[in-house]
């Protein structure tokens, strides 16, 4: 990896050592969304019940 001089890198890693930071956010995300749908669902549902 070659640098004019005046470049400063200020971080040079893989993006594989960033991941685990990343992946627990997703997960949690995932989680989120699978819990509003099913929620949206069971609303829905029940909604159309009792009509």
């Amino acid at each position: 990896m070659t640098m004019p001089p005046e470049v400063v890198v200020l971080a040079d890693h893989p993006i594989w050592i960033a991941v685990p930071a990343f992946a627990p956010a997703f997960v949690v995300a995932g989680v989120v969304v699978y819990i509003a749908v099913r929620n949206r669902k069971k609303r829905e549902a029940g909604e159309s019940r009792d009509n």
